[in-house]
Protein backbone atom coordinates (compact mmCIF):
# COMPACT_ATOMS: atom_id res chain seq x y z
CA UNK A 1 0.00 0.00 0.00
CA UNK A 2 1.53 3.37 -0.56
CA UNK A 3 0.67 6.11 2.29
CA UNK A 4 2.51 8.70 4.63
CA UNK A 5 3.10 8.26 7.80
CA UNK A 6 3.64 11.25 9.76
CA UNK A 7 4.58 11.83 13.84
CA UNK A 8 1.83 14.63 15.48
CA UNK A 9 3.38 17.20 17.85
CA UNK A 10 1.14 15.91 20.11
CA UNK A 11 2.86 12.18 19.69
CA UNK A 12 0.17 10.41 17.85
CA UNK A 13 1.09 8.63 14.61
CA UNK A 14 -1.30 8.57 11.89
CA UNK A 15 -0.79 6.52 8.51
CA UNK A 16 -2.28 8.37 5.82
CA UNK A 17 -3.48 6.26 2.22
CA UNK A 18 -2.99 7.49 -0.95
CA UNK A 19 -5.44 5.90 -3.28
CA UNK A 20 -5.57 6.76 -7.39
CA UNK A 21 -6.67 11.00 -6.72
CA UNK A 22 -3.84 13.00 -5.97
CA UNK A 23 -4.57 14.53 -2.21
CA UNK A 24 -3.06 18.14 -1.36
CA UNK A 25 -1.47 18.83 2.05
CA UNK A 26 -1.51 22.33 3.27
CA UNK A 27 -3.57 24.56 6.37
CA UNK A 28 -6.31 25.64 4.19
CA UNK A 29 -9.47 23.69 5.18
CA UNK A 30 -10.32 22.43 1.87
CA UNK A 31 -6.82 20.34 1.11
CA UNK A 32 -7.00 16.71 2.09
CA UNK A 33 -4.43 17.19 4.53
CA UNK A 34 -4.58 19.63 6.91
CA UNK A 35 -1.63 20.78 8.76
CA UNK A 36 -2.38 23.13 10.98
CA UNK A 37 1.18 26.01 11.49
CA UNK A 38 1.69 28.98 10.32
CA UNK A 39 4.91 27.86 8.11
CA UNK A 40 2.64 25.29 6.04
CA UNK A 41 1.30 27.38 2.77
CA UNK A 42 -2.82 26.91 2.66
CA UNK A 43 -2.33 24.73 -0.27
CA UNK A 44 1.23 23.23 0.27
CA UNK A 45 2.11 20.67 -2.08
CA UNK A 46 0.26 17.80 -3.88
CA UNK A 47 1.22 13.93 -3.61
CA UNK A 48 0.09 11.50 -5.88
CA UNK A 49 1.29 7.77 -6.52
CA UNK A 50 2.54 6.67 -9.99
CA UNK A 51 4.68 3.62 -10.91
CA UNK A 52 7.79 4.32 -9.83
CA UNK A 53 6.55 5.66 -6.15
CA UNK A 54 4.73 8.65 -4.69
CA UNK A 55 5.42 12.21 -6.89
CA UNK A 56 5.59 15.64 -5.00
CA UNK A 57 5.09 18.41 -6.56
CA UNK A 58 5.17 21.75 -4.62
CA UNK A 59 2.32 24.39 -4.80
CA UNK A 60 4.63 27.77 -4.91
CA UNK A 61 4.70 27.14 -1.15
CA UNK A 62 6.16 29.99 0.91
CA UNK A 63 8.62 27.96 3.39
CA UNK A 64 9.34 24.95 0.32
CA UNK A 65 8.83 21.57 0.29
CA UNK A 66 11.61 19.43 1.11
CA UNK A 67 12.49 15.56 0.66
CA UNK A 68 15.34 14.22 3.07
CA UNK A 69 16.34 17.83 3.52
CA UNK A 70 16.61 18.68 0.02
CA UNK A 71 14.21 21.34 -1.14
CA UNK A 72 12.39 20.36 -4.44
CA UNK A 73 9.58 21.70 -6.71
CA UNK A 74 9.00 18.20 -7.74
CA UNK A 75 9.97 14.65 -7.23
CA UNK A 76 10.33 11.18 -6.32
CA UNK A 77 9.71 9.77 -2.89
CA UNK A 78 10.87 6.14 -2.31
CA UNK A 79 10.60 3.93 0.35
CA UNK A 80 11.76 5.46 3.51
CA UNK A 81 12.06 8.68 2.02
CA UNK A 82 11.20 12.01 4.46
CA UNK A 83 8.89 14.36 3.30
CA UNK A 84 8.80 17.79 5.26
CA UNK A 85 5.88 20.16 4.81
CA UNK A 86 6.90 22.69 7.63
CA UNK A 87 7.71 21.27 11.03
CA UNK A 88 6.14 18.25 9.78
CA UNK A 89 8.28 15.45 8.52
CA UNK A 90 6.21 12.08 6.27
CA UNK A 91 7.67 8.89 6.06
CA UNK A 92 6.78 7.23 2.53
CA UNK A 93 5.72 3.54 2.71
CA UNK A 94 6.01 2.53 -1.23
CA UNK A 95 4.46 -0.64 -2.74
CA UNK A 96 6.69 -0.43 -5.87
CA UNK A 97 7.29 -3.50 -7.83
CA UNK A 98 10.14 -4.28 -10.34
CA UNK A 99 8.52 -3.61 -13.77
CA UNK A 100 7.27 -0.58 -16.06
CA UNK A 101 7.78 2.02 -12.97
CA UNK A 102 11.16 0.64 -12.24
CA UNK A 103 12.05 1.16 -15.78
CA UNK A 104 11.01 4.81 -15.71
CA UNK A 105 12.99 5.43 -12.32
CA UNK A 106 16.12 4.80 -13.83
CA UNK A 107 15.50 6.81 -17.11
CA UNK A 108 14.60 9.63 -14.43
CA UNK A 109 17.74 9.35 -12.75
CA UNK A 110 19.91 8.87 -15.87
CA UNK A 111 18.67 12.37 -17.01
CA UNK A 112 18.98 13.63 -13.63
CA UNK A 113 22.59 13.01 -14.17
CA UNK A 114 22.76 15.53 -17.22
CA UNK A 115 22.43 12.35 -19.63
CA UNK A 116 20.46 13.06 -22.83
CA UNK A 117 18.29 11.13 -24.55
CA UNK A 118 20.42 9.90 -27.19
CA UNK A 119 22.66 9.48 -25.05
CA UNK A 120 21.00 7.59 -22.87
CA UNK A 121 19.39 5.27 -25.99
CA UNK A 122 22.92 4.73 -27.47
CA UNK A 123 24.18 3.48 -24.12
CA UNK A 124 21.26 0.81 -23.82
CA UNK A 125 21.71 -0.11 -27.81
CA UNK A 126 25.40 -0.52 -27.41
CA UNK A 127 24.71 -3.15 -24.24
CA UNK A 128 22.39 -4.85 -26.28
CA UNK A 129 24.40 -5.46 -28.86
CA UNK A 130 27.87 -6.12 -28.05
CA UNK A 131 29.47 -9.08 -28.97
CA UNK A 132 29.67 -11.61 -26.80
CA UNK A 133 32.83 -12.39 -25.41
CA UNK A 134 35.39 -14.96 -27.28
CA UNK A 135 36.09 -16.16 -30.81
CA UNK A 136 33.23 -15.09 -33.00
CA UNK A 137 30.91 -17.96 -34.19
CA UNK A 138 32.14 -19.95 -37.77
CA UNK A 139 29.16 -18.93 -41.15
CA UNK A 140 27.61 -21.91 -42.28
CA UNK A 141 29.88 -23.06 -44.87
CA UNK A 142 32.88 -21.95 -43.31
CA UNK A 143 35.87 -24.40 -43.01
CA UNK A 144 37.81 -22.36 -41.38
CA UNK A 145 40.75 -22.52 -44.41
CA UNK A 146 41.66 -19.42 -46.26
CA UNK A 147 41.21 -20.27 -49.83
Amino acid sequence: MNCLHIRLPDGTARKIALGSRPKVIGRDEDADIILEDAAVSRYHCTVAVSPNGIHVQDLASSSGTRINGRTVTSAMLQNGDKLEVGPFTFVAECAVTAGFGTAIRLVEEQFAVGKGFQTFLGEIAAEGHAPPPGPKPAKPGDTGTKP
